[in-house]
């Protein structure tokens, strides 16, 4: 009986990962400028002329052993995953090296694990070797399990624990004098944003390893799904300025998430309902909806400042633009897009359009003509040009 009868899929990419090290060394090689950063390890893409290294990588212990993802590249054909991002596990990882199909990728790694040679008693210390690196894996697939769950608890209570009311509160003050936006001539004030006086932060820069914590007043949103069930938040820590404004806090991390979950939103405006007022969830809503998705947070209160009778919602990301979980509901999306000069971040957003597209919506694209990179950065030059004339 020869390998190839012996060994399922599975089993192969176990003892693959049994020798993870030594498989990422062949088929992902160290080039000036790798590293491994909370056990990622950073290369260049061996599928593709990579210049330099920060795209794409390789983990390489814990639940997620094995896998790999290029945020510069586009998803490889066929692939399963809603990612907008060329991703695959330890077997596509050979292909992606040898420029191989997944026969070949098996052909390829029955050679590197030797098993046409191995003796019988070597055969059995490397499928034992295998067995128990999966039971650890499978261990640490329910750690991380519990670890997110816990995230989205702690998430949800800081979020509850906020203020909801936002008038004359530092969320009121940055979003008014250092954004342009005033809540106060909006129909209503957003019910997703609330205002946390003490927030708990730390950061800890992967590069060099820099440490900072410390407690600031923070402007605390909630992420949602298309169930309309909480996937984590979105914080953004300020700090008062010596002139008296409020303003993103001097931290390495500003702007942090707990417990987000990819394919989530915040539903920062809901529009208008019947005659004027509040309207339904979008996960109520009637079918044939069209709503705007922006990036961030002041992008998505800018469109609903300037388009008050549209559904606004913020993607985190550029990343999840495209990855949205959206209900069936809607059928036409506007992405308004940050204005990026580089090639990456282009080819994040083709990708994001092609995935709603894909998706049978309708899109359209709006993007910043007026200077600046944003949306936010067009109204607060509109008023600023308002106010000089």
């Amino acid at each position: 009986m020869t390998d190839r009868d012996t060994y399922s899929l599975e089993q192969i990419k176990d003892m693959l990962l049994a020798r993870i090290d030594q498989v990422v060394d062949r088929y992902a090689p160290a080039a000036p400028g790798s590293h491994t950063t909370f056990g990622k390890y950073y290369t260049l893409n061996p599928g593709r002329p990579d210049r330099s290294v920060g795209s794409f990588c390789v983990t390489m212990s814990g639940s997620g052993a094995g896998r790999w993802a290029d945020f510069a590249m586009s998803p490889l054909p066929g692939s399963r995953s809603s990612a907008d991002f060329a991703t695959g596990d330890i077997l596509d990882l050979i292909a992606l090296s040898c420029g191989c199909d997944m026969r070949g990728a098996l052909t390829e790694a029955r050679a590197f694990l030797g098993l046409r040679t191995l003796s019988p008693e070597e055969r059995r210390r490397q499928e034992q070797r295998a067995a128990e690196l999966k039971r650890q894996r499978q261990d640490a697939d329910q750690a991380d399990r519990e670890k997110r769950s816990k995230r989205e608890k702690q998430g949800l209570a800081i979020y509850l624990s906020g203020q909801q009311q936002l008038r004359d509160t530092p969320v009121h003050h940055y979003l008014r004098d250092t954004r342009g936006i005033n809540l106060a001539d909006l129909p209503r004030q957003p019910g997703v944003i609330r205002y946390v006086p003490e927030c708990y932060y730390q950061h800890t820069d992967d590069k060099t390893g820099e440490y900072e914590d410390g407690k600031y007043a923070a402007m605390v949103a909630l992420f949602t799904d298309k169930a309309g069930k909480p996937a984590g938040i979105h914080r953004t820590y300020l700090q008062r300025n010596s002139d008296g404004s409020w303003d993103k806090a001097p931290i390495m991390q500003p702007k942090k998430v707990l417990g987000w979950r990819p394919g989530s939103w915040i539903q920062i405006w809901k529009g208008l309902g019947p005659r004027g007022g509040k309207p339904c969830s979008l996960k109520d809503a009637a079918p044939g909806q069209h709503v705007l998705i922006t990036e961030g947070i002041e992008d998505a209160l800018s469109a609903a400042f300037l388009k008050p009778d549209a559904r606004v919602l913020a993607a985190y990301s550029l990343s999840n633009l495209g990855s949205i979980d959206l209900p069936a509901c809607v059928t036409a999306v506007t992405i308004v897009a940050d204005l990026d000069d580089n090639d990456t971040a282009r080819d994040a957003l083709r990708r994001a359009v092609k995935k709603h597209q894909d998706a049978g919506r309708a899109v359209r694209l709006f993007q910043n003509q007026w200077g600046g990179k944003d949306l936010n950065d067009a109204l607060r030059a509109a008023q600023t040009d308002k106010g000089a004339a």
